[in-house]
C-alpha cells in the first residue's frame, strides 16, 4: 500500500486567496471524514503572512527585500499565533508548514528562526516582477530564479512550471521537464503534483522523477472547501503514468515517518526524507 499525505494546504488566516471558512479545524474534521488520508500539512503563504493585503499582492518586496525587514515583526507575530494553534494538532495528523517565495537577495519570505518548527517548507514561484508574456529573457530569468530557489533549503518545489505556464504563457516542453527533474535531483528537493494547477506534462514529470529517483509530493493546494482532501488529480496522474501509489518515492515529513511504521508503506522509510514504495 502507499501513503496518502496532502503536503500543501491553506487556511484563511495567512492566505488571502483562501476561502474565509477554512481554518485548522476544517482540516481536523476532513481527516476524520477521510480515513484514507494519513495527514495534511498546513502551508500558508509567506507573502500573505509578512505583508498586509495591499502590499502583498503588489509584490514590490520581491525586488526590494528591505520591505521584508520592515514587516518582520508584523509577520512573526502572525506566524507565531498560527503555529501555536496548529502545533497541538500533530497527534490528529495535522503538520506545520509554510510556502515561501525567494526575494532578490536570495532570502526566503520566512524568518529563519521558525524553520525548525516547520515540518514542510515549500518554495514556489508566485511573482517574477518585470516580466510579462513574451518579455525578452523571461525563460532565462525563470530558470535562474528556480535554480536558486531549489538551492535555498526548501523541501519541496511547489506547483512546478505554474508561473511560467500561466503568467508567462510559455508552453512546457519535454526537455524543460527533464531539465527541472535534473535540477531537483541535484538539489535534493521533491517535486509536487499539484491539484490546484495542472500542467499537461505532469505524467511525464512523474515518470522522469521515477527514473531519476526524485521524490514527489501529492498536494491539493487547497484554497477552497471543495478542494480539501481531494487528491483525485495526483492519483489520476499516477494511474496515467502506469504506476501505483505504492511504487512512488513519496516525500514525507520527518515527524510523520517517526510516528511509526504503521503509517508507512511496506518499503519503509529512507534517510533522505521520502518513503520508497513497496510492492
Amino acid at each position: 500500500m502507499g501513503v496518502l499525505f496532502d503536503s500543501h494546504a491553506h487556511t484563511s488566516c495567512l492566505s488571502y486567496c483562501c476561502d474565509p471558512e477554512i481554518t485548522p479545524e476544517t482540516y481536523r474534521q476532513a481527516l476524520r471524514e477521510h480515513p484514507e488520508l494519513a495527514g495534511v500539512a498546513i502551508t500558508n503563504h509567506g507573502f500573505a503572512t509578512y505583508f498586509p493585503l495591499e502590499t502583498a499582492w503588489a509584490a514590490e518586496f520581491m525586488q526590494n527585500p528591505g520591505m521584508f525587514d520592515r514587516h518582520l515583526d508584523f509577520g512573526n507575530r502572525r506566524l507565531e499565533k498560527h503555529l501555536q494553534e496548529v502545533e497541538p494538532l500533530l497527534a490528529e495528523g495535522i503538520y506545520t508548514g509554510f510556502e515561501v517565495e525567494m526575494m532578490a537577495d536570495g532570502r526566503l519570505t520566512l524568518d529563519p528562526a521558525f524553520r525548525g518548527r516547520l515540518d514542510v517548507l515549500i518554495g514556489s514561484v508566485h511573482f517574477m516582477p518585470g516580466f510579462e508574456p513574451g518579455s525578452a529573457g523571461l525563460q532565462e530569468a525563470w530558470w535562474a530564479h528556480t535554480e536558486r530557489l531549489l538551492d535555498s533549503g526548501i523541501d519541496v518545489l511547489g506547483h512546478p512550471f505554474r508561473w511560467l505556464a500561466r503568467n508567462g504563457r510559455v508552453e512546457v516542453t519535454e526537455e524543460m521537464i527533464r531539465r527541472l527533474v535534473r535540477m531537483a535531483k541535484a538539489a535534493g528537493v521533491a517535486l509536487e503534483l499539484n491539484s490546484h494547477m495542472r500542467i499537461p506534462g505532469d505524467v511525464l514529470l512523474l515518470r522522469e522523477c521515477m527514473e531519476a529517483g526524485v521524490p514527489v509530493t501529492l498536494a491539493t493546494d487547497s484554497h477552497s472547501l471543495a478542494e480539501i482532501a481531494d487528491l483525485g488529480y495526483p492519483l489520476s496522474v499516477v494511474g496515467a503514468a502506469g504506476l501505483t501509489l505504492a511504487q512512488l518515492p513519496v516525500w514525507l515529513p520527518r515527524r510523520f515517518r517517526l510516528r511509526g511504521a504503521a503509517a508507512e508503506p511496506a518499503g519503509g522509510c529512507c534517510s533522505s526524507g521520502y518513503v520508497d514504495g513497496g510492492t
